[in-house]
C-alpha cells in the first residue's frame, strides 16, 4: 500500500478542526427545536451586528459641523438624503431643484450662488437638489419626498427648467433608472399629502422607464412580502446614503468671515447687482478668448465640433411636458410655492445648429402655459438667448446668467418683483 494513502479510520485526529467542519458537524446534530433555536440565535447575532454597524460605523443624519455650509455641495448621495439636507440646510435656504447647473463652481464662474449668496450673508441661500440627468420626473419624486411633513420650513422653492430635457424623445429621460433613488421614491409613495392619482402617474412613468418592478411594489407595499422588501430596500439605501455623508461634509466649504459676521449680527445685505453684472462682463471676456460664442476657452477647444443640438426640436417630448406638469402638481399638493426659472437656449449656437426661432419660442410658450395652468410663478429668461456670457458654455448658466438668476431668486425670497426689468415675471394667473 502506498504510504501516502491513509485509512480514514486510523488517521490521527488534528488538534483543531476548521470552523466550517465544526459548524457542519453541529448542524447535523440539530433537529426540530434545536435547529430553530440555532437559526434564531444566528438571526439575533446578525441583527446585533447590523445594529452595531449602524450605530458605531456610519455617520448620522443629524446636525453636522456648524462651521461649514452644506447647501451648495454637489455630490452623490446628498440630494437623496432628505434628513441630512433638512437638518443642515441654512435657515435662509430655499430648496432649488435642478440638475447639472449646480456643478458650476466658483472656480469656473465666480458669480455662482455659493459665492454671491453663501459667502456673503445676503439672507438668502439656494439649497441644491439634483444632479446631472435629473429631469422633471426625478424632481417630482424629490419634491414629494421633501415637501411631506414639516422637515423643510421654507415652503418657497425654485425649479430650474433646462431646455435640453425637452429635446426629441424627452431628452435623457431613459437614464431615470440609473438615477432612481429608493429613499426618495419611498417617501413620495408613502406620503399622505400626495394624491393617489399623482402616485399612480409617477409609478407608471417609472415602470415605463425601466425602474425595477420589485422596488415599485415594495414602496407601495402591495403585498405582505412587498412590505418586508420595503424595509430591506429602505435600510440598504439608508446605509448607502449615510456612507456618503463623510464625503459630503468633506466637500462642504467653510463659512467665510463675512458669512459668520452676518450670522452673528443677524443682519444681511442685498448683493450689488450692478457691480456683479459689471464683474460678470469682465470675467466672461477674460474666460472666452478663442471663440465668438461667449463660451469658455477649454470648453470650446474640446467641444466645438460636437453638436448634439443639431436639427433638434421641442415638439416631440410630450412625456417630459407631462412630467413637468406633474412636478407642479406635486408642489401644489405638498404646499410648496415654486418659482420656475425658464432658462434660455444659447441663441447663436442654436442658430448654427438649425433649431428654428419658431421652435424655440414654441417651447418657451408651452412652459409658460403649463405654469399658468398650475398657478405657478415663473421668471422667464428666454429674452436672454443672445446675451453674451449669460451661459458659460452652450448649456449651463454663466457669468451674467447666474447674476440674473440670483437676482430673481432673491426678489422671490424677499417678495419683491420687477427689480430687473429684463426678466419677464409670471404669477400663474395670466
Amino acid at each position: 500500500m502506498d504510504k501516502r494513502t491513509t485509512d480514514k479510520r486510523t488517521a490521527p485526529r488534528l488538534p483543531f478542526r476548521p470552523l466550517a467542519d465544526k459548524l457542519k458537524a453541529a448542524s447535523s446534530r440539530l433537529t426540530g427545536t434545536g435547529l430553530l433555536a440555532a437559526v434564531l440565535c444566528g438571526t439575533t447575532a446578525l441583527g446585533c451586528g447590523l445594529v452595531a454597524f449602524d450605530a458605531l460605523v456610519l455617520p448620522g443624519n443629524g446636525r453636522a459641523d456648524a462651521s461649514k455650509l452644506y447647501d451648495y455641495v454637489y455630490a452623490a448621495g446628498k440630494s437623496e438624503n432628505v434628513d441630512f439636507v433638512a437638518n443642515n440646510m441654512s435657515d435662509d435656504g430655499l430648496l432649488c431643484f435642478g440638475s447639472s447647473e449646480w456643478y458650476i463652481s466658483k472656480n469656473r464662474v465666480s458669480m455662482c450662488p455659493q459665492a454671491v449668496f453663501g459667502e456673503s450673508g445676503a439672507g438668502v441661500d439656494m439649497t441644491y437638489i439634483g444632479e446631472g440627468y435629473d429631469q422633471d420626473l426625478w424632481q417630482a419624486i424629490a419634491a414629494g419626498a421633501y415637501g411631506t411633513g414639516s422637515k423643510v420650513k421654507n415652503r418657497k422653492v425654485v425649479l430650474m427648467v433646462s431646455p435640453q430635457w425637452f429635446f426629441k424623445n424627452s431628452g435623457d429621460e431613459n437614464k431615470l433608472y440609473t438615477k432612481f433613488s429608493y429613499s426618495l421614491y419611498r417617501a413620495f409613495m408613502q406620503s399622505d399629502q400626495v394624491s393617489e392619482k399623482t402616485k399612480a402617474y409617477v409609478r407608471g412613468r417609472c415602470s415605463a422607464l425601466g425602474v425595477e418592478a420589485d422596488k415599485l411594489a415594495a414602496a407601495s407595499r402591495d403585498t405582505a412580502l412587498d412590505a418586508v422588501n420595503d424595509e430591506v430596500f429602505a435600510a440598504t439605501d439608508a446605509w448607502q446614503l449615510r456612507s456618503d455623508i463623510n464625503n459630503i461634509t468633506k466637500l462642504a466649504p467653510t463659512k467665510s468671515d463675512a458669512r459668520r459676521a452676518a450670522e452673528s449680527s443677524g443682519q444681511s445685505s442685498e448683493p450689488d447687482w450692478d457691480a456683479l453684472l459689471s464683474s460678470a462682463q469682465s470675467e466672461g471676456e477674460d474666460a472666452c478668448t478663442n471663440n465668438d460664442f461667449g463660451v469658455y476657452d477649454a470648453f470650446w477647444e474640446k467641444n466645438h465640433t460636437f453638436d448634439p443640438e443639431l436639427f433638434q426640436n421641442f415638439d416631440q417630448a410630450n412625456d417630459e411636458y407631462a412630467d413637468f406638469a406633474c412636478l407642479l402638481e406635486v408642489c401644489r399638493e405638498v404646499g410648496f410655492e415654486p418659482l420656475v426659472c425658464i432658462l434660455p437656449v444659447h441663441g447663436q449656437w442654436y442658430d448654427v445648429s438649425d433649431v428654428s426661432q419658431a421652435d424655440r419660442q414654441g417651447y418657451y410658450e408651452r412652459i409658460r402655459q403649463i405654469c399658468d395652468a398650475a398657478g405657478a410663478s415663473y421668471a422667464d429668461f428666454s429674452g436672454f438667448e443672445y446675451e453674451k456670457y449669460f451661459l458659460c458654455d452652450t448649456v449651463h448658466p454663466g457669468w451674467k446668467g447666474w447674476v440674473r438668476i440670483e437676482h430673481a431668486v432673491y426678489d422671490y425670497a424677499k417678495d419683491v418683483r420687477g427689480q430687473d426689468d429684463c426678466i419677464v415675471w409670471g404669477d400663474g394667473q395670466n
